[in-house]
């Protein structure tokens, strides 16, 4: 069933609240342990949510809701068992390391969904496999570039999501291209039947 545009900018609006409440806090000057717990409280909800009522997400989306998710506690996990320098280097990365929750979300996504990481409905399992792992690539190819790059952290992770983004509309752009040439071949081939009364339609 087709997503309304009013539905899907609502969908796009609570996937994003999370991270963007919690880049506010953060920005605010507020406690960044107030933040995080926040972020991380604001993506368990958007999470079960989506999860209780099947709400189709963004599967990038859902790579930087998961790293929201888990990232605080595993810092505070660190702390409590004495792993201070792991502890540090988390707190030190955890932005830039959402890049890696997304890839590591991409791999699960591919591997057991029907949607794949390219996140669509009614693919071919051959065409949903080579579109998610393009994007999986190219989840991959930014992982070092966030993690090393000398930038500041907010370029070094923004650019290469912006990128994700951007590839995952053009890939499923071509998908519905495609299927609208399709659709309009066969309606053709359709007609061109009942006109000659043959039952050849070409496919491209």
């Amino acid at each position: 069933m087709r997503t309304s545009p009013q539905r899907q900018w609502a969908i796009d609006i609570l996937e994003a609240a999370p991270s963007i409440i919690f880049l506010a806090l953060w920005r605010a000057g507020l406690d960044m342990q107030l933040a995080r717990w926040t972020g991380a409280a604001l993506a368990a909800i958007q999470l079960i949510g989506f999860y209780r009522f099947r709400i189709p997400g963004n599967p990038l989306m859902l790579g930087i809701n998961v790293h929201l998710l888990i990232i605080t506690p595993l810092i505070m996990a660190s702390l409590a068992i004495g792993a201070r320098e792991f502890s540090d280097a988390l707190v030190v990365h955890s932005y830039r390391c959402v890049l890696v929750t997304v890839f590591v979300v991409g791999c699960a996504l591919t591997l057991s969904s029907r949607r794949g990481f390219i996140g669509v409905d009614g693919l071919s399992k051959a065409d949903r496999w080579r579109k998610s792992a393009i994007l999986l690539v190219a989840s991959a190819v930014a992982v070092p570039w966030a993690l090393f790059n000398t930038g500041s952290a907010p370029f070094a992770v923004a650019l290469p999501m912006i990128g994700l983004f951007a590839l995952r509309r053009f890939l499923i752009a071509r998908t519905l291209d495609n299927s609208t040439r399709l659709s309009v071949i066969v309606a053709v081939g359709g007609g061109s039947s009942f006109l000659t009364g043959t039952e050849k339609v070409e496919r491209i």
